[in-house]
């Protein structure tokens, strides 16, 4: 985008706000900066939200105005009042473009943030952050075979975003030397991007299980039996209890982190298996470096 056709659109937008708008000085100035503000988020991370290289006003979506409330609210730890009134202030400079004829149509008219829409491609804001789950996971965790198994389980469930019933058929995790997750299910092995698994506890872990061919799961009790699907449900729920979650908002929030960070919604789709893609894949199919850059960018955890 040509620097100094938007900065003619600014006056441009100033100049109405003052003029046609009759807004105060005070709001004028207010609206001019988070317009500023918006405008130099997108020339700052335009491959990130996947623009083109010379991408026009027409390219921006209500999708990259949501990604950009989202990104400035988590870091300035704003009210919802200040929200409000940034998304108030881009609706009126959405609302100027095209009524000047600078875009061929306002993106925003009918966009509704903070809303759970269609595809799961935005999840509605939660009171609990990621910054919570990131601490619980993190938390220490003793020796004890069982409180491994139940953190181990934990992690998983958050890094890969897979639904517990896919949780259930793991028989075996490993790091490969390309740094993915190798996880045995039954008859086949899926490579999975490794987005902050704990080795350390995952080795651990292991070393209390008896060997592969000697055990039916990775999820094991306290007679090494396998433990069913509703088991594994109840020891999520317990460890999310304390910070107001369950395992359907854990993953909704793992997948709001990878959109708000740029992450396209068929990648993140592949790794929810949700119904409108195909089911789940072995990613070795994929382009897996480029899946696996795009998830560890957006991901919120550092290894």
């Amino acid at each position: 985008m040509n620097v100094e056709k938007l900065a003619q659109i600014q006056l441009e937008y100033q100049w109405y706000l003052q003029h046609e708008k009759r807004l105060t000085y005070e709001t004028c100035q207010l609206y001019k900066t988070i317009a500023e503000q918006f405008i130099t988020y997108v020339m700052n991370n335009s491959e990130k939200l996947y623009l083109r290289n010379n991408w026009t006003l027409n390219d921006l979506s209500g999708r990259i105005v949501q990604i950009f409330l989202e990104n400035y609210s988590k870091k300035r730890n704003w009210k919802d009042a200040t929200y409000s009134s940034y998304e108030k202030s881009l609706r009126s400079f959405f609302r100027f473009l095209n009524t000047g004829s600078l875009t061929d149509k306002n993106p925003l008219q009918n966009y509704k943030f903070r809303d759970l829409l269609n595809n799961n491609e935005f999840i509605k804001r939660n009171d609990a952050s990621p910054d919570k789950i990131n601490s619980l996971i993190n938390s220490p965790c003793s020796g004890d075979p069982f409180e491994l198994r139940d953190r181990i389980l934990l992690e998983l469930a958050y890094s890969t975003v897979w639904k517990t019933s896919q949780l259930a058929r793991i028989q075996e995790v490993n790091l490969n030397e390309n740094d993915l997750l190798e996880i045995k299910m039954y008859s086949e092995i899926k490579e999975v991007p490794h987005l902050g698994i704990n080795n350390d506890r995952l080795e651990q872990y292991k070393n209390h299980l008896p060997k592969l061919d000697e055990r039916e799961s990775f999820w094991l009790n306290n007679h090494n039996k396998q433990i069913n699907l509703n088991q594994l449900r109840i020891i999520i729920r317990k460890q999310l209890k304390p910070i107001g979650l369950d395992l359907k908002k854990l993953r909704e929030i793992a997948t709001q982190q990878f959109q708000n960070n740029g992450a396209d919604i068929r990648s993140v789709q592949k790794l929810r298996n949700l119904k409108k893609i195909h089911r789940f894949q072995s990613l070795i199919d994929s382009d897996y470096e480029e899946l696996k850059r795009k998830f560890s960018e957006s991901h919120t955890r550092n290894r």
